[in-house]
C-alpha cells in the first residue's frame, strides 16, 4: 500500500471513529436527559404524595415494655450468631412480638442467617405474630435472589408460616406464603402499627430502575412516655418519620431505633437531625451501623449519652 492510500484509510478510519464517537456522546446525552426527566417526576411524585399525608390513626394501645432484640446486623455480641450487612429486628411489647424485616443471605447460602440467628438466640416461630418488611432492598428481603424476585426469603426454612401475616410495602411476588400489601398505617398488634409507606428518592444505583423508594417504620406507644420508631432504613429521613408518626397518633417521638442511612460524618451535617430529637428530650437512641457511619453514630451518642444504646445482634434493647 503505498503512502497515500494509507493517508486514505487512515482518513476513513478517523472520520469512523469521530462518527462512533458522535453517537457514544449523543447516547450519553439523550441517557442523561432521560434520567433527569425521571428524577424530576420522580421529586414531584415523592412532593405529592407526602402532602397526601394519611389521616390519624386510630386505636393504637400503649404498652408498658418495650424490647427489640437485633436478629441481624453488622456487629454481633453472642457467639453462634451470623452479622451481616442488613437489619431484622425482633420487636416485643405487651400484647405481641413482631419481626421487622428478614436480614441479608449470601447468595450461595441455603439458611438465611435472621433464621439461623432467631434459633441460635433461643427464638421459636409460634412465639412471632407478625412480619413486617420496611422496604425492597435485598439487605432487607432476605438476599439479592429475592430482591430480584420482588419477593422476600427465608431461605431453606421449611416451617408453616401460612398463618402468619407479612406486610410489605409494595406488592410483592408470593415466595410461598401469602403477603398482605399494606401502604396506608396499618394496627399490626394493638400496640404496634405502621408509619404506612413514605416515598423517596431511590438510592444509586437503584434508582437506575426506580427512581421512588418506598419505606415504612414501625412505631409503638410507650405508657408515660412516648412514641418509639423502629426503622429499618430511614431513607425518606429522620424528620419525615418522625413528622408522619407524629402526626398519626398525636403524641411525641422519643425514641429511634434502626437504621437512618446517616453517611455523614459532620456535626454540622448531623446537627439538625440531632436538634430535631433534642427538642423532643428523647429517652431511646440506638442506631444500626448497618447505615450509618461511625461519625455518625458517634456524634449521636455524645449527643445523647444517657439515651444511646449500641445495636448489636442478640443485645436486647429495652425501653423504658
Amino acid at each position: 500500500m503505498n503512502a497515500s492510500s494509507q493517508r486514505g484509510c487512515l482518513h476513513v478510519a478517523g472520520k469512523v471513529l469521530l462518527y462512533a464517537l458522535g453517537i457514544i456522546v449523543g447516547l450519553a446525552v439523550v441517557g442523561a436527559a432521560v434520567v433527569a426527566i425521571r428524577q424530576a417526576g420522580a421529586r414531584s411524585q415523592i412532593a405529592r404524595e407526602w402532602q397526601a399525608a394519611p389521616e390519624a390513626l386510630a386505636g393504637l394501645q400503649t404498652t408498658t415494655t418495650l424490647e427489640v432484640l437485633p436478629i441481624y446486623d453488622v456487629e454481633s455480641a453472642v457467639a453462634n450468631t451470623e452479622p451481616g450487612y442488613g437489619v431484622s429486628y425482633l420487636v416485643r411489647t405487651d400484647a405481641a412480638t413482631i419481626l421487622l424485616d428478614l436480614g441479608n443471605k449470601p447468595d450461595e447460602a441455603a439458611e438465611l442467617p435472621a433464621v439461623h440467628n432467631l434459633a441460635a438466640l433461643g427464638v421459636d416461630w409460634p412465639e412471632i405474630e407478625a412480619i413486617v418488611i420496611s422496604h425492597p432492598h435485598p439487605d432487607h428481603t432476605g438476599g439479592t435472589a429475592a430482591w430480584q424476585a420482588q419477593t422476600i426469603s427465608l431461605g431453606d426454612y421449611e416451617g408453616d408460616l401460612s398463618g402468619m401475616p407479612i406486610y410489605t410495602p409494595i406488592e410483592m411476588n408470593d415466595p410461598g406464603v401469602p403477603l398482605t400489601y399494606s401502604p396506608k398505617p396499618t394496627l399490626v398488634a394493638s400496640d404496634i402499627a405502621t408509619t404506612g409507606v413514605i416515598s423517596y428518592p431511590e438510592i444509586f444505583p437503584l434508582s437506575i430502575l426506580q427512581p421512588v423508594g418506598h419505606e415504612q417504620a414501625l412505631v409503638i406507644n410507650v405508657a408515660q412516655n412516648g412514641l418509639v420508631l423502629i426503622t429499618g432504613c430511614g431513607h425518606p429521613t429522620l424528620e419525615k418519620l418522625v413528622a408522619r408518626a407524629e402526626s398519626l397518633f398525636g403524641v411525641p417521638v422519643v425514641g429511634v431505633v434502626g437504621g437512618l442511612h446517616l453517611q455523614q460524618s459532620s456535626g454540622e451535617a448531623l446537627q439538625p437531625h440531632i436538634e430535631l430529637l433534642r427538642a423532643r428530650n428523647p429517652g431511646l437512641i440506638a442506631l444500626s451501623p448497618h447505615d450509618s457511619s461511625a461519625g455518625a453514630l458517634a456524634a449521636f451518642q455524645s449527643a445523647f449519652p444517657d439515651a444511646y444504646r449500641p445495636v448489636r445482634v442478640g443485645e436486647a434493647i429495652r425501653f423504658p
